[in-house]
């Protein structure tokens, strides 16, 4: 029971967060090794994991970055490995795009 309860929580938090427009001012990235940390901690001393030290400015613009990063993922449906359609073997989609498939060089 104590578990469920926690979960609606955790639901309506991520609720309200989306409502708002998915911003979260707690926390933030890293510019430089990307690490989700405590903003104030960040803009007040830095990184913990790899030693970076900047602004505010800097912060807000690894959000849009990271934010950017995140859009184009979810617009790219292929993933790092696919099916050949001929053979079934898997194939790096990269590779299989470029060149085919290795096993029985079916090109698309």
């Amino acid at each position: 029971m104590l578990n469920w309860i926690g979960n609606e929580v955790a639901a309506q938090a991520r609720q309200a967060l989306k409502e708002e427009g998915g911003k979260d001012c707690y926390h933030a990235r890293c510019p430089q090794c990307g690490r989700k940390q405590v903003r104030e901690n960040l803009s007040e001393n830095g990184c913990f994991v790899c030693g970076w030290k900047g602004t505010e400015e800097d912060i807000e613009l690894a959000v849009v970055k990271f934010q950017s990063a995140c859009s184009k993922a979810e617009h790219s449906n292929s993933g790092y490995k696919t099916n050949c359609p001929q053979c079934g073997a898997p194939v790096v989609t990269e590779e299989f795009l470029k060149n085919g498939c290795w096993r029985c060089s079916y090109k698309n």
